[in-house]
């Protein structure tokens, strides 16, 4: 059946179907106002899964959790998840999303998640935008219905224009309608794109070699002990450069450089090297179980709070960010010599 335009549509609703494949994702944002819409939201849709027979994850943040388990004590086939905890990092999220439908093989799975709330870090906006951009290019053909949460009182109005961008259909007093500034995935994330800031001039600069490796993580460690880090996220820290420092020795083209520094909260540290990372969605999305590369990114991504990939000029950078207990600045000595120095690109700033 098709509607004005020859465009396919829904038969049991009268609105136009996803852009995806039948049998395919079905992506959709739900504008909230207050917590009876949100418990009602999440009731109706958990209740549409039971009825249809299909699982169902529930992934909102910490402050929602005790508004939504009321809602989901009684009910069997529904999993609870604090989105606070799996998604402090935002790329990591569509991980959690392909790992819930891949332990249902055959089935439809369905996921009601709130990605982006009121009092979310600032820095994590717009891998919150980049993300729900991935859900439309990472699973367009899994069978899984994602609908997600967004306040529309609270968050500001060009985060509602992004979530419109992002979700190919958008739901307000329970009526589904086609998103009219949906735009394609690969279009919003090349508007995403932008030249990350430039390190600053006390960062700690340490050469990417093969031997020495160990001297890498001991100096990023102790950046980070200086700034405050809790010793278990130095230890996800170490893990983390060992494998961006791994990932450039064997698939760069050149020598690499590694940067570590505190600032504005955040322990940052990042690899930079010549090279192309192609693929948006390296770290995102797990290899076949029988692939023995595209692992160590994704670790990368489960262990740090933000992670940027930026690609310019034929140079990679990976940079990512652990947040610390506190703003300290440290400034630390540099280390490297001038002749790898030059192998960095530095981007303009914001």
């Amino acid at each position: 059946m098709s509607g004005a335009g020859g465009r396919p549509r829904d038969g049991r609703t009268g609105v136009d179907r996803s852009p995806f494949p039948d049998g395919g994702l079905r992506h959709d944002a739900l504008f909230y106002t207050d917590d009876r819409d949100y418990g009602a939201a999440v009731g109706r849709f958990v209740e549409a899964g039971r009825a249809a027979g299909e699982p169902v994850l529930v992934a909102v943040p910490t402050d929602r959790l005790p508004l939504v388990r009321p809602l989901l004590d009684p009910l069997d086939g529904v999993d609870v998840a604090d989105m606070a905890v799996l998604g402090r990092n935002p790329a990591a999220i569509i991980t959690t999303l392909n790992d819930f439908a891949d332990r249902f093989p055959g089935r439809r799975v369905r996921v009601v998640a709130e990605s982006l709330w009121p009092g979310r870090r600032p820095a994590t906006h717009r891998h919150c935008v980049e993300h729900e951009a991935m859900i439309n290019l990472g699973l367009a053909e899994r069978p899984l219905t994602v609908r997600c949460l967004f306040d529309r009182s609270r968050l500001p109005a060009a985060m509602l224009v992004d979530i419109a961008r992002t979700h190919p259909w958008l739901v307000s007093g329970g009526v589904a309608r086609p998103s009219a500034g949906y735009r394609p995935p690969r279009a919003v994330l090349r508007r995403l794109a932008r030249p990350l800031p430039s390190p600053p001039d006390d960062a700690h600069v340490e050469p990417v070699r093969p031997e020495g490796l160990g001297a890498l993580r001991a100096a990023v460690a102790a950046v980070a002990e200086a700034a405050g880090l809790a010793a278990e996220r130095v230890d996800d820290l170490r893990i983390a450069v060992t494998e961006l420092a791994s990932n450039a020795l064997t698939h760069g083209a050149g020598p690499a450089i590694a940067r570590c520094w505190a600032a504005s909260g955040d322990l940052v540290c990042e690899v930079s090297g010549p090279g192309e990372l192609a693929d948006p969605l390296a770290g995102r999305i797990p290899p076949p179980v029988t692939g023995v590369r595209g692992r160590g990114l994704l670790l990368v991504h489960r262990l740090c709070d933000l992670v940027d990939v930026h690609v310019a000029d034929g140079v990679t950078t990976v940079r990512l960010h652990l947040e610390l207990p506190a703003a300290r600045l440290v400034p630390a000595p540099r280390s490297a010599p001038d002749a790898v120095q030059g192998g960095f690109v530095r981007p303009a700033p914001l």
